[in-house]
């Protein structure tokens, strides 16, 4: 084989976007504008790249950050095309990938590190090639030999790909809005995709929009002739736990710095540190690994601390360290301006009720971007950890998710950001029927252990349906905003081998002291200042600037001069009518109101965005 490899150990930089088109009875290459379309639309993926390989019937494309590298092409000896394949993301490639992993005479070139690492690994285990991979990642590999379309995705689900079956192939994207260009598919928007917008609940591998579905997390998808099939390659296990506290401390101590010094480039590490526990001890784990000390960067509204409160805990950590810290403030109107906003809708797949904590997020991204291209971030530590359950405790049954209890004790019986739809049709698409189905649906997946007491299953559970279901509005969301924004973040308390092990260690180990994140602050306990150790959780900041809530009203009251606006019908219009005329209604809760507001506001825009349709 002419073919050299060499292993890498670390992750490549590579922030892209990857889409493509199969059909078994068009010549795709006859069809380059419809291909051009979408690597035109792939643009808020990367913003460099996007030609487009083409054989007959399949046209794959990649976009990339900054440099043109596309897709990898694996050929024979005369040259002819056997393989090729393009991928999203951060790839480890597997140790024992070396030369020799093709038949004599294959050459493998072209690409990115990453689409040529996922070629390579397909051409020695086919299907299974995933099992192999390490990182976050959305690749397709096509197959001229056998004509078949490999997709997958990593165990978490972190890196996106949707797809829609069409009679004669399927099309596919990283971002939905690529998928709905190709004029084979409509966006249309029924019942079942309205209620999971307002839950931000949906089943696995399920889109919002109808017929549109996602590859699932830690699973494979194969379109052949006359079939199409999907294989798991990971899943959360079930297994018994056998060390004592103080090797379970060491033990995941160790998986956390090893998932670490994965997730880190090889030039000068970046942290984004709120001062939060998680981010303060991923801080102090980077600085304490033998490199120089890190990068740090805290977000900030205006120029006071008042509403930011990890703040003064930021300091401590960048003092003990020494870190190299950058402060990035931002102001109401940048959180205003319109074409931020788009910019922002452009980059989430669907509708939420966050409003400002999307849009902070993403210009924060975009500020941190030109000093540090990859950045580690905390976010995931909540959900093995036991930040977010609640009381775990023998009497506990659960009746729904944790968070949509908790905003049903909130008065919120359809939950966040519904409060300004009209309430027949929120009855008529039954929105607490699809949260409950959601739930007994995820549920049902929860893997037991018959060793398992009440009190273990119980945590099991609630650690199951964090992983699968809240990460949604979490880590997902994070790497989705801060790609657009030309970020690459990496997660690495979301590493599976990490997550496999906190999954099983007993419920009672995890809060030994009484507290959540017990395991975590005893890990970091000599790696972050001691106030960071007993300090209170406190949610994303948000702004409370009177400027950003009038803001909020203005455009409400455009949407109700607005006769045209596509979501229209969907609202109540004397609700949000009397919220323009009552601007205290935007403080019901302290931020429920605004989430109301957010919402109607976010699902109008994004149903012109992607000229989407009811079909209620």
């Amino acid at each position: 084989m002419s073919v050299t490899y060499q292993a890498r150990h670390e992750c490549k930089e590579n922030m892209s976007g990857i889409a493509g088109w199969l059909d078994r009875q068009r010549d795709v290459r006859s069809f380059s504008l419809t291909v051009e379309q979408m690597a035109s639309a792939l643009v808020v993926r990367g913003r460099a790249g996007g030609t487009a390989w083409q054989g007959r019937n399949v046209a794959l494309i990649q976009r990339d950050l900054a440099q043109h590298r596309g897709a990898a092409i694996a050929t024979d000896a005369r040259g002819e095309v056997l393989a090729v394949a393009v991928c999203d993301g951060s790839v480890l490639p597997p140790s024992d990938l070396g030369s020799g992993v093709a038949p004599p005479g294959m050459t493998v070139d072209s690409g990115s590190d990453e689409s040529q690492s996922v070629l390579r690994a397909y051409l020695r285990w086919s299907r299974s090639a995933p099992c192999h991979l390490d990182g976050s990642f959305a690749f397709a590999v096509w197959d001229t030999r056998t004509r078949e379309l490999l997709l997958g995705r990593d165990r978490l689900g972190i890196k996106p790909l949707s797809y829609v079956l069409t009679p004669t192939g399927v099309v596919f994207a990283s971002d939905v809005a690529t998928v709905v260009r190709h004029p084979m598919v409509r966006a249309e928007l029924d019942g079942a995709g309205l209620g999971a917008i307002l839950t931000q609940l949906r089943s696995a591998g399920q889109g919002v929009l109808r017929g549109v579905r996602e590859v699932r997390a830690g699973h494979t998808l194969c379109i052949a002739q006359n079939r199409l099939s999907e294989e798991p390659y990971w899943r959360l296990e079930a297994r018994p736990h056998e060390l004592d506290l103080d090797d379970t401390v060491k033990h995941v101590r160790e998986l956390l710095k090893d998932a670490v010094g994965r997730a880190l480039t090889g030039e000068r590490a970046a942290v984004l540190l709120s001062g939060g526990l998680d981010s303060s001890v991923l801080t102090g784990l980077v600085a304490s690994g033998g490199r120089s000390a890190p990068q740090t960067f805290t977000v900030l509204f205006g120029d006071t601390a008042a509403p930011v409160p990890d703040r003064p805990y930021a300091e401590e950590v960048v003092r003990l360290w020494g870190c190299d810290h950058r402060e990035v403030a931002l102001r109401p109107g940048e959180l205003l301006d319109p074409v931020t906003l788009a910019e922002v809708l452009a980059a989430k797949d669907q509708p939420t009720p966050f409003g400002d904590k999307n849009t902070t997020p993403y210009l924060f991204s975009r500020r941190v971007a030109p000093y540090a291209p990859v950045v580690l971030s905390g976010e995931g530590a909540d959900a093995l950890f036991g930040g977010l359950g609640g009381s775990i405790d023998e009497g506990r049954v659960l009746t729904s998710f944790p968070w949509i209890e908790r905003s049903r004790q909130f008065g919120l019986p359809y939950g966040i950001g519904t409060g300004l739809f009209d309430q027949a049709l929120l009855e008529s698409v039954d929105v607490n029927g699809h949260v409950d189905r959601m739930f007994r649906e995820a549920l049902d997946e929860v893997p037991r252990s018959a060793d398992d007491g009440p009190v273990d299953r119980l945590a099991r559970q609630v650690d199951y349906l964090t992983v699968t279901r809240l990460l949604e509005q979490t880590v997902l969301h994070s790497e989705r905003l801060s790609t657009a924004a030309g970020l690459q973040v990496r997660f690495p308390f979301t590493d599976h081998r990490l997550l496999s092990a906190l999954f099983n260690v007993p419920a009672a180990m995890k809060s030994f002291d009484g507290r959540e994140k017990s395991l975590l602050r005893a890990l970091g306990r000599d790696v972050v200042p001691p106030s960071v150790l007993t300090r209170a959780k406190v949610p994303y900041p948000i702004t409370y600037d009177p400027q950003y809530k009038a803001g909020l009203l203005d455009r409400l009251c455009e949407l109700l001069d607005d006769s045209t606006a596509p979501a229209r019908p969907l609202f109540d219009l004397p609700a949000i009518r009397r919220m323009t005329q009552d601007p205290a209604l935007l403080d019901r809760g302290g931020w429920l109101g605004r989430a109301d507001a957010e919402m109607v506001l976010q699902l109008d825009a994004w149903m012109r965005r992607l000229a989407v349709r009811t079909r209620l």
